[in-house]
């Protein structure tokens, strides 16, 4: 498997694209990211409804049926976002390829497949936050853990976060972990539902990719980031001025308002994540990898 190197500017280009994918066809583009909103919150819901029936009860059975199934609908969750981040992925692609597409296009890695391998993914991810969190503890130690998950609890009470045996340590391997491990899932996705790769080979070019195209990815990143840093507080403050002009006319109706801008922004947010993703994937695999364009502005 190729992987190109693209140069540090391609990250400017992957973020502006990703912004601008809603000027083509944002009836599929953002009806498939809130559609998929929508399947994940009505799926956590069932599990939760399943979690509530096994828990019902006192003692230690009841105990450890309660985390059996918390177990479960953890690796269910896992399992089942890369597939609908690989549907939301293949609705950009038709989009950007000028076909024809639907919000319900998400669903097509259900008939793709490449279900078990997608579902792999997510398995392989949890796999991975499993052994980190043991390393983490061989590092910081149990004490550690166990006072910053009480401080984690009682933040509210300004309680003071713990201080770990080798913070500088601690702050490398986190870094690392957060960047190898979003990358790698990131770009694994469409390998295995465009590529049609193993998913070995998936995750091998993906960690490659994420070493020999740092600058790039680092840049996408740190824009994504202080882009979702700046329009946060802006679409909070926008969702606090109408939930409190909604609740002059009924609670009911601020509520209504200020959710709606929540949930129109997250929706955004996750078609930009989709979109970057897809655009580093068709450079660093499928493209051409040629360099971006002058920056023009954002057109959406």
């Amino acid at each position: 498997m190729q992987v190109r190197h693209v140069p540090a500017r391609q990250g400017l280009a992957w973020f502006r694209d990703a912004i601008n994918l809603g000027s083509r066809n944002p009836k599929a583009v953002f009806g498939a990211a809130l559609l998929l909103i929508g399947a994940m919150y009505l799926f956590v819901v069932v599990l939760g409804l399943a979690a509530t029936l096994f828990g019902r009860g006192q003692g230690a059975a009841a105990s450890g049926a309660l985390m059996g199934v918390a177990a479960v609908m953890t690796l269910a969750l896992m399992m089942l976002m890369p597939i609908l981040l690989g549907g939301l992925m293949h609705v950009i692609r038709e989009v950007e390829a000028g076909r024809p597409a639907r919000a319900t296009d998400l669903f097509a890695p259900f008939k793709s497949g490449r279900l078990p391998q997608l579902a792999t993914l997510g398995v392989l991810q949890v796999v991975v936050a499993i052994v980190f969190g043991l390393l983490l503890v061989s590092i910081t130690g149990t004490d550690y853990v166990k006072e910053y998950m009480a401080a984690m609890r009682d933040i509210s009470t300004l309680m003071t976060m713990p201080e770990p045996r080798h913070p500088i340590l601690l702050f490398v391997l986190q870094v690392g972990y957060n960047y190898f491990t979003y990358v790698a899932m990131l770009l694994a996705v469409p390998l295995v539902l465009f590529s049609r790769v193993s998913v070995m080979d998936a995750v091998r070019g993906a960690l490659r990719a994420s070493v020999s195209n740092v600058a790039p990815n680092l840049l996408a990143a740190v824009l994504f980031v202080l882009g979702t840093v700046v329009a946060v507080v802006v679409v909070v403050l926008v969702a606090v001025l109408l939930g409190a002009l909604g609740a002059l006319v009924h609670p009911i109706v601020g509520g209504v308002l200020s959710s709606a801008v929540l949930l129109a922004f997250g929706t955004a947010l996750l078609v930009v994540l989709a979109g970057g993703s897809y655009f580093a994937w068709r450079d660093t695999f499928e493209g051409e990898g040629m360099p971006p364009p002058p920056f023009r502005g954002i057109e959406a």
